[in-house]
């Protein structure tokens, strides 16, 4: 009787040792599945961020390219005709900001958080013929009926931190030749947080064709006055952030755009880069 009493509670104990073992498995294996889905979890919401500010920028960039490229051009499509000053000239005050008057002008920010100012020039045409270049339509899509034929009108280009809970708001208007609005202000794309311009020079001393442009330099260090018949090119850098708030890990993290100073953020947001060149008109 005291043997099989015994062999009962060995069996009992060795029981309870395999149930101890099969829990400290199971714990295992689930704080690794845990560990697993938390992981992809997390990468998933950092691709997702990144994929959302890559995204945003690459519009913006391609709305860019498909506008600015007109500065100068009396004509969009006839790169023939001899072009006009291609951006306007630099802004007086630094205070004077769209949408008011007076604010069609190229603005070079001095300090790292501040955007640049593109002001695009170009000329006012009411033809049927160029009617698909947009060339009688304002930035805001709006059809122009309150300027004359081959009037000078200027689209201007801004970034509007004040009223978007992403970064800010990338802005246009359209400007007539006495300085003033033409219809509205146009909303292009939130979630921008920086922009910064560098104007391309000519390589040939005389820069009758600017054919080739050997520097990219600051609207500040092009002379004052400007002499925009050497400019043959622009570079754009943009930087945009995602729209999720915690899109990254959370870590100080800094940004260069062009020759601006670095804009440093302490968030878990994540944040893009992107950077083109158009070129303008030769003639």
């Amino acid at each position: 009787m005291r043997r099989l009493t015994q062999k009962l509670s060995a069996q009992k104990g060795m029981t309870l040792i395999e149930l101890m073992i099969a829990a400290s498995l199971s714990l295992i294996i689930m704080y690794f599945i845990t560990n697993i889905m938390v992981t992809s979890s997390r990468t998933a919401m950092q691709s997702e961020g990144l994929s959302q500010a890559q995204e945003n920028g690459r519009f913006i960039l391609s709305w860019l390219q498909g506008n600015v490229r007109s500065a100068g051009s009396p004509y969009p499509s006839d790169v023939s005709q001899e072009r006009i000053q291609p951006f306007a000239d630099v802004c007086a005050s630094s205070t004077v900001v769209p949408p008011a008057a007076n604010a069609d002008c190229s603005f070079d920010a001095s300090a790292g958080s501040g955007s640049d100012r593109i002001a695009v020039r170009r000329t006012f045409v009411n033809d049927p013929v160029f009617a698909s270049e947009n060339s009688n339509i304002s930035c805001s899509g709006e059809t122009i009926t309150t300027v004359s034929d081959g009037d000078e009108i200027t689209d201007v280009y801004w970034v509007d931190k004040t009223s978007d809970a992403y970064g800010g708001v990338l802005k246009c208007a359209t400007y007539n030749n006495q300085h003033q609005i033409i219809g509205s202000v146009q909303e292009i794309a939130n979630g921008i947080e920086g922009l910064q311009v560098l104007y391309g020079v000519a390589a040939d001393e005389d820069f009758q064709y600017r054919s080739i442009t050997n520097r990219y330099i600051a609207l500040s260090d092009l002379g004052d006055p400007v002499e925009w018949d050497k400019i043959s090119a622009i570079r754009i850098s943009i930087l945009t952030r995602a729209f999720t708030e915690r899109s990254t890990d959370k870590k100080k993290r800094s940004y260069i755009l062009l020759d601006a100073t670095p804009v440093t953020y302490d968030d878990a947001v994540a944040r893009h880069i992107q950077t083109t060149t158009i070129f303008l008109a030769n003639e």
